[in-house]
């Protein structure tokens, strides 16, 4: 083997380990990221890219453009922002409204407590 040869295999070898190092984890954490929006449904609890946390309360689709969703935070205040804006979701609706069926309502005793 010359020096070509071998300077060519290095330079392979260099882009192959830079594609396994930054190329393919970005990519993957791209399609998550894609997945997630995708897969958002009303009533689903998310975390967005400023930190704060809200409730889907309405997706818009248009023909053409980015998709909006409506989120709300409580109290009365809802803001319109886009799906890239949304960063993970926390918790789906049916995981939500399977631990409020769960939970005793508020100020109720459980009737395992009254037992004793």
């Amino acid at each position: 083997m010359n020096l070509a040869e071998i300077s060519f295999i290095i330079m392979l070898a260099v882009l192959a380990v830079f594609y396994l190092m930054f190329i393919r984890p970005a990519r993957k954490e791209q399609d998550r990221q894609e997945n997630t929006i995708r897969d958002l449904r009303v009533g689903d609890e998310v975390e967005t890219t400023a930190g704060f946390i809200g409730i889907v309360s309405h997706i818009d689709t248009p023909e053409e453009g980015p998709v909006h969703v409506t989120l709300d935070f409580g109290n009365g205040i809802e803001i319109q922002a886009l799906t890239t804006s949304v960063r993970r979701r926390i918790s789906s609706a049916d995981e939500r409204a399977q631990e409020h069926q769960e939970a005793p309502p508020a100020g109720e005793i459980p009737e395992e407590a009254k037992k004793t």
